[in-house]
């Protein structure tokens, strides 16, 4: 009585959020790097270099050649960063106790993300409604000693042994 249900479920859905939410992670912690400012207690006359990549080039002549591009499909990655994801049989069987697809790229994770936050809801509201029942049923318990549903059980269990004495005795009269 004291069981929370759909535990199994919600961690479940809160698990695969978060798988999902790891190749969704690496696109914006690159965009919210910051970058830190490093304070130089040096002695005096003395100089700090900046990195290569801050420095500015400069160049004793002028370049004439441009810089050949190594990779052959970079029209791939300039429509966007839609890499494959790689699945196991546990990761394809968890979205299956799901009732969701796996999803393919990761551009499929951002409506997959929605689909299980609405699960998530529909199990929270689940537990809501159990939550206001149990309350119910500690008062019943309370007042009248037996569970609702064994108070049913028992009722059923009555009736089977009405029906099962009326039969004998159709049957002595044969």
């Amino acid at each position: 009585l004291d069981e929370q249900p759909f535990v199994c479920e919600m961690t479940l859905i809160e698990q695969t959020m978060a798988f999902c939410k790891t190749f969704t992670a690496t696109k914006q912690t690159k965009a919210t790097e910051e970058k830190k400012e490093t304070e130089h207690t040096n002695p005096e006359g003395s100089q700090v270099l900046i990195r290569k990549e801050d420095r500015e080039e400069e160049f004793f002549f002028v370049p004439t050649a441009k810089k050949k591009n190594k990779s052959k499909n970079t029209g791939a990655k300039a429509e966007g960063s839609t890499k494959p994801i790689k699945h196991n049989a546990v990761t394809f069987k968890l979205f299956d106790d799901l009732k969701l697809d796996a999803p393919i790229t990761t551009d499929d994770i951002p409506g997959l993300l929605e689909k299980l936050e609405e699960q998530l809801e529909s199990y929270k509201a689940k537990v809501s409604k159990w939550a206001e029942k149990r309350e119910e049923m500690k008062r019943k318990i309370l007042e009248d000693g037996i569970l609702p549903d064994e108070e049913e059980k028992k009722e059923a269990e009555v009736e089977a042994e009405v029906e099962v004495e009326a039969e004998a005795e159709a049957e002595k009269k044969e």
